[in-house]
């Protein structure tokens, strides 16, 4: 399952991408209609959600006439990405699911009728000398990015459902109609997006934004705070790739249908940065204390609505013991809750004195739910003498956090 991306400049936008994404969300260099010829650079895809990624490097020839240089790089660089970009649209509204680069089925694609798609075009080479404008470029919009715009980016937005949500946010600004000049790099928009509550204006006609936005912003206490707070949330990146293995190799060859494993790994990753922030606190914080008293179970509540149950298990239960166990403790956090459509049950095995290891993962879909099921759970309580403990982590923790 391992890909390698083509060149240099292929590979720094991979590795952006799955350090944003995560492996199980990114292909490199998807084959299209034809074998021989790639789809596009990246295609990420996590439903409904699908990111179309061309990255073109074109040299800017500064010993030529501007005006020449500039429709040559344009046309290369930008253009061609477009191109291929609509071409790799076109191609995937008739497909279930994505071809890798050595023809093996990879990543099922999500129905037409909820599938949202996302155009990015990264242009490298153009020495800021070429401006750079995204919009509709005939077929849908696309985002049109610098390499330094596009690190920045995928840096701050490293979760799909932050990127989403702010691709979303402009595509709408821009379609209803809104005029936008950026002075300096495009990172100056994302500033304007962050400080204005992850929103665009959506009556404006014209917008300009100020070339101080993003260094204004990043230079904030309290972005720096937030930055600071952030950092035990790729607990929850690592804990999602612990599963997935580097390369998706753990996962085995795709099937026809979605495994539960896959299911409750796409609801874990759809978690935005905020919310890991705080699952990733109160999984350290079982863990913790689940290694130093008899506490064997905890449920979260994510900001989600999914509902997460972690189980802490002792060495000496085997496999098919904590599958059993897993099964039944995430039956009994929907029933304990009463409500929620997606249950994730996550457990941790002590391997050796003072190491924890995580082990089965459990997924239950809870959208048929019934009173039978409640009574049935609350039977399972009764029998079992399970405990419940239900922890509802603060969903009104600041994403920048105000000084101490």
């Amino acid at each position: 399952m391992n890909q390698q991306p083509v060149n240099k400049t292929e590979a720094f936008v991979l590795a952006v991408s799955r350090r944003s994404f995560l492996s199980l969300w990114c292909d490199s260099n998807p084959q299209g209609k034809n074998p021989s010829k790639e789809l596009c650079d990246i295609l990420v895809v996590c439903d409904p959600h699908v990111i179309i990624i061309s990255v073109k490097e074109v040299h800017y020839q500064s010993d030529k006439d501007p005006n020449v240089a500039s429709k040559r790089w344009e046309r290369e660089a930008i253009d061609a990405s477009v191109k291929q970009i609509y071409g790799a649209e076109r191609w995937i509204a008739k497909a279930t699911r994505v071809v890798r680069k050595n023809g093996l089925p990879g990543l099922r694609l999500p129905p037409l009728e909820i599938r949202r798609v996302h155009r990015i075009a990264v242009a490298i080479g153009g020495k800021g000398e070429v401006p750079i404008k995204s919009g509709d470029l005939g077929k849908g919009y696309v985002h049109v990015l610098t390499e330094r715009g596009f690190e920045d980016q995928l840096t701050e937005l490293d979760t799909i459902t932050d990127l989403v949500g702010f691709l979303t946010a402009k595509e709408a600004c821009m379609g209803a109609g809104c005029k936008t000049l950026v002075l300096g790099p495009e990172n100056n928009l994302l500033g304007y997006y962050l400080l204005n509550h992850k929103k665009f204006p959506t009556d404006a006609d014209v917008m300009m934004i100020d070339d101080t936005l993003w260094t204004g912003l990043t230079e904030r206490e309290d972005y720096k705070r937030k930055k600071e707070a952030d950092k035990i949330s790729y607990d929850w990146d690592r804990l999602i790739e612990l599963y997935v293995g580097p390369n998706r190799e753990l996962l085995g060859e795709p099937e026809e249908q979605l495994t539960g494993m896959e299911l409750a790994l796409r609801a874990m990753a759809r978690e935005n940065r905020l919310s890991r922030r705080m699952l990733a606190g109160a999984m350290r914080d079982f863990v913790e204390q689940a290694m130093n008293s008899p506490l064997r179970s905890r449920t979260i509540c994510g900001d989600s609505g999914v509902i997460y149950v972690l189980i802490f298990f002792k060495p000496t239960e085997d496999r098919d013991r904590r599958l059993a166990v897993l099964n039944d403790r995430i039956g009994l956090a929907r029933h304990t809750i009463g409500k929620g459509n997606t249950v994730i049950g996550i457990g941790f095995v002590e391997s050796e004195p003072g190491t924890i290891a995580v082990c089965e993962l459990g997924y239950l879909d809870a959208t048929g739910w019934s009173a039978e099921d409640d009574a049935r759970a609350e039977k399972l309580k009764a029998e079992r003498n399970f405990e419940t403990r239900l922890m509802r982590r603060s969903m009104t923790e600041l994403e920048y956090p105000a000084a101490e």
